[in-house]
This record gives structure tokens, C-alpha cells and sequence, in this order.
């Protein structure tokens, strides 16, 4: 009976019920944009007030990406030191840190032999990357060559491994998003875990002679995200340079680079604000076909507004390049002459 009584709706053609989607999918786009809107207004007032108690908006992000960076560093369980090579001139190492988290965190690190402790820079690879890339072990693509340089300009070198390698040419897949959520779903995240992790090789450096105390970190695209995120959450990084990755995180929202409420608080103008009053360098490539440098530049903009009082310690630069690691120096004679003074 049913049947019959709608009978000739069955006539009707598939589509008619498509402008109430495109309208009920309109109101959600203008939702998002209203809601950005104010969410702009709250972020940059937050950011303003950065400065009159960092320790407190650092706690505040800290809740923000989660656990374990909501908690006290513990000690870690053990280190495996693995020689690699060795001549006259460098020390090559492999260290694995057993994390109280209960990962093995596995890294590079390049020590100028006979020299004593020296300035330590963190060579942070990219997307699909590992250590051993963007350490010229082979082809360093768009890296040029990255931790061989900052190796040559007379510090020591630590390239630490996150989970973006790419599969199967470095192992299996990492899953980096499907463990991202699942981490999120029980109040942690990716990016807290191998930023604590980092913190984590810091205090293992810091107690060797393998260091003099002085820390930088330098990172390409997804190592520009571990440079700007990591320094906003470990103050001993005093100069950071991160290449390929600062941006406007509206336009760019990956879901590992998104929090929950992260819009009201820190996108990435607000992260580099707990990296104020330390030097911070933005590079981005003007012909990158990932990012648009115009989104950098003008989120740039908000962050220099943090920066008023030590504009000296801020650098943003539109390189001639695409996606890659500097290809010409000055930034990285910038990096290392903050690095060791």
C-alpha cells in the first residue's frame, strides 16, 4: 500500500533533491568561515599575550597536543650506541633511546672527532625522509645536502628518525595518520610524542661530552613543522631555522598538524610566539608547488606583530627554489652564527 501511495515519486529524476546538498553543504562552508573569522580575533589576542607569561601558554600547548608532553620527563630506560664510520675528521654514530614511552627513538648523530664538546645542530628531515637522506648516505634530493653542510660549518650534527618515512623504500608503511588519530583518540598525538622524544636525545646529548650546551635545529617541510613545534616547546633550542612548511594552517590543515581547538590558540604565527624571543628563521621557496609563499608571507606578518620586541631575532625570506632545503648559505651562516655566539 505504502508502495503505491509514493509511486510517483519513483518518477522523479535522481537529482531533484540536489540543491537542499548544495545548500546544507554552502551553510557548513559558511559556518567554517564565520567561525574562522572569530576564531582569528581570539588567536591573535592570545598571541599578544604570550609574552607576559610564556611558561603559561607553553603549558597551554602543551595540553593542546597532549601526552606525554603534559607530564614530567622521565628518565630513559637505556641508549644503544652503534658505531657507523669513523676516520681522522668524524665520528658517525647510531643511537637508539629507549623512551620511557616505550620507543626505541632512533636517530644519526655526527661528532667532529678530537674536538671536545662543541654546538649541536638537529638536522630534521621531511616527509617520506629518514636520516640517512637528508645526511647525503645517498641522493639527497631537495635536502642539498643539508646535514652536510651544517656538519662542515664546525658543529656536531644530530638527525634524528619521525615517523614519515616512505614505504617500501625505507621499511614498512609508518601509518603516521592512522596512529595520529588513535593517539588523539586517548589524549596524545604524533607530534607530542617525537617532540618529547627530541627533548628526550637532548638531556642523553647534554649529559655526554658530545655537546657544549648550545642547541639549534634546522628542518625541510616536515622537518620545518618538527623545527617551528619543537623549539615553541624546548627552550635550550636557541636558533631555529625552519625551511618549506610555515604557513597559513587554515588553508593548510593536515590532520596531524591539526588539534582540537587548535584554530583558538596556536596555528603556526602563535607557535612561533613561544619560540620568541629566540632566533627563528622562515624560509620558504618561491616556486613551491606545496606551499604558496604569499599564505607564509602573510601569516609571517601576524608573527613579526609577536616579535616587536626583538625583530632582530626574526628572519622571514621568499627564496629562489622550489621545495627544498636552502640551496644558497646565507640563511645557514644566519643559523650557526646564533647558534654559537
Amino acid at each position: 500500500m505504502y508502495e503505491k501511495k509514493i509511486a510517483p515519486l519513483y518518477e522523479e529524476a535522481e537529482e531533484a533533491g540536489n540543491a537542499y546538498r548544495e545548500d546544507y553543504l554552502a551553510g557548513f562552508r559558511a559556518l567554517i568561515d564565520a567561525r574562522r573569522k572569530e576564531a582569528t580575533r581570539l588567536r591573535h589576542a592570545f598571541g599578544k599575550a604570550i609574552a607576559a607569561d610564556r611558561e603559561k601558554a607553553r603549558e597551554e600547548y602543551f595540553a593542546l597536543l597532549g601526552w606525554p608532553l603534559t607530564e614530567k620527563r622521565l628518565p630513559l630506560k637505556g641508549v644503544r650506541e652503534i658505531p657507523v664510520f669513523e676516520n681522522e675528521e668524524i665520528t658517525i654514530t647510531r643511537l637508539v633511546l629507549e623512551l620511557p614511552e616505550g620507543l626505541p627513538f632512533y636517530g644519526i648523530l655526527f661528532r667532529h672527532k678530537g674536538e671536545g664538546a662543541l654546538p649541536l645542530a638537529i638536522s630534521k628531515h621531511g616527509g617520506g625522509g629518514t636520516p640517512e637522506l637528508c645526511s647525503s648516505f645517498f641522493d639527497s634530493a631537495n635536502y642539498n645536502d643539508m646535514t652536510v653542510r651544517l656538519f662542515r660549518r664546525g658543529v656536531n650534527v644530530y638527525a634524528p628518525q619521525t615517523l614519515l618515512w616512505q614505504t617500501p623504500r625505507f621499511g614498512s608503511d609508518p601509518e603516521r595518520g592512522a596512529i595520529d588519530n588513535s593517539l588523539k583518540q586517548v589524549g596524545s598525538s604524533v607530534a607530542a610524542v617525537e617532540i618529547r622524544a627530541i627533548s628526550h636525545a637532548l638531556d642523553y646529548l647534554d649529559a655526554r661530552d658530545y655537546t657544549d650546551g648550545r642547541y639549534g635545529i634546522a628542518g625541510l617541510s616536515y622537518g620545518g613543522f618538527y623545527t617551528l613545534y619543537t623549539a615553541a616547546a624546548e627552550p635550550r633550542l636557541k636558533s631555529s631555522l625552519a625551511v618549506a612548511h610555515f604557513s597559513d594552517r587554515f588553508l593548510y590543515n593536515w590532520p596531524d598538524k591539526v588539534w582540537f581547538g587548535s584554530g583558538l590558540r596556536f596555528l603556526d604565527a602563535e607557535v612561533g610566539a613561544l619560540v620568541c624571543p629566540r632566533y627563528l628563521d622562515i624560509e620558504v621557496g618561491k616556486e613551491d608547488p606545496l606551499f604558496d609563499p604569499e599564505a607564509a608571507r602573510k601569516e609571517y606578518e601576524v608573527l613579526k606583530e609577536y616579535y616587536a620586541e626583538s625583530p632582530e631575532n626574526l628572519v622571514f625570506r621568499i627564496f629562489e627554489g622550489n621545495h627544498e632545503f636552502c640551496p644558497t648559505d646565507e640563511a645557514l651562516d644566519r643559523f650557526i652564527d646564533r647558534l654559537t655566539r
